[in-house]
């Protein structure tokens, strides 16, 4: 329990570490792309320095994660606290145990295209609201300045405050509504400066409202949200798979009856499901679910179904002959609650 908390704790860090690296990453490179942009005193550099600590705790937390997980192997070479040792048949007739083993290490490679998937959605949230600050950053520049009167205040008790403010362009009156960020507080006939773009008359701010794009901001939060939410999962997803891939590898998979029991606590606090292994020699363990799409489903609650278990503590798996939605090998993500139990009597 003292090995999962600290593994959990170091988890945690490295993921929030990451997210940081490139939320601030994908800020500045920006940044520096955008021909307009103008760095304040000390942007750069205090950017760089957050890029480079991020950077340098997510590979501090990688390395103990590492160490973590070397220290509890180096107490089991032999993986007996999880396997029993292998037997002459091990049910290999059933399924082709090999290639089962290589469809875990294709697994573990989609789950890294899926970080990079939810990268992409991350970094996207990221510059669709650079791009709406940058657009509004330009048009404080180079517009065109004219004074505008407030003709309306909408100040709703949910959503977002705006005003509209009647200005003109060479020839022609505009109306144009700008939403309002500071704390100010229009009323109607004041006269305030609006800047507005000779091309598109329409796209308005004033010195003080940016009145940034809101479908582009809006868009650009979804997609961070989205990330922010998204990648940790599968980061975890594609370092678990990984890893139980490894696992897999070096320690073979041993034939046992197992029962998945999908509320092990009957409603006191809920938690993935647990599921209970009968190896052939008679041990056993409990073994929980991981968070995975590959879940237990319909699975859940049949009892002493032949499956196959490989990998070592956290990295765990359990082959099933068949899975829950379609014909085949389905391979279930597990980590071992404690260690193998053997003191019950072989299994004649």
């Amino acid at each position: 329990m003292e090995h999962e908390r600290r593994r959990t704790g170091w988890l945690v860090l490295t993921v929030v570490a990451m997210l940081v690296f490139l939320f601030f990453g994908v800020g500045t490179t920006y940044s520096l792309l955008a021909p307009a942009y103008v760095f304040e005193d000390g942007e750069l550099p205090g950017e760089a320095a957050i890029l480079s600590g991020s950077l340098a705790l997510a590979a501090f937390g990688t390395s103990r994660l590492r160490a973590a997980d070397r220290r509890l192997r180096a107490h089991v070479p032999d993986y007996g606290a999880w396997l029993p040792a292998r037997d002459a048949t091990n049910g290999e007739g059933r399924i082709d145990l090999d290639a089962e083993t290589a469809r875990l290490r294709r697994l573990a490679r989609r789950a890294a295209g899926l970080v990079l998937v939810w990268t992409a959605v991350f970094a996207g949230g990221v510059a669709g609201t650079n791009a709406a600050d940058q657009t509004a950053a330009d048009l404080l520049a180079s517009g065109v300045r004219v004074a505008g009167v407030v003709v309306s205040v909408d100040n709703p008790a949910k959503g977002t405050p705006s005003f509209r403010v009647r200005y003109e362009s060479p020839g022609t009156a505009w109306t144009a509504e700008i939403v309002r960020d500071t704390t100010h507080a229009y009323r109607v006939g004041d006269v305030v400066t609006v800047i507005y773009d000779p091309a598109d008359p329409e796209h308005v701010r004033t010195p003080e409202e940016p009145n940034e794009n809101q479908v582009l901001v809006g868009f650009g939060v979804l997609l961070l949200l989205a990330g922010f939410i998204g990648m940790p999962f599968a980061l975890n997803g594609a370092a678990g798979w990984r890893g139980r891939a490894r696992a897999v590898t070096r320690t073979g998979w041993r034939v046992a009856a197992v029962t998945v029991v999908p509320d092990p606590y009957r409603g006191r606090g809920r938690r993935l499901p647990e599921v209970r292994v009968r190896y052939r020699d008679g041990s056993g363990i409990v073994l929980r679910c991981a968070l995975s799409t590959h879940g237990p489903g319909v699975l859940a609650g049949q009892e002493h179904r032949r499956a196959w278990i490989g990998g070592w503590g956290r990295r765990m798996v359990v082959l099933f002959p068949y899975g829950p939605r379609k014909p085949g090998p389905y391979a279930m993500p597990v980590r071992a609650i404690g260690s193998r139990d053997q003191s019950m009597s072989p299994v004649r």
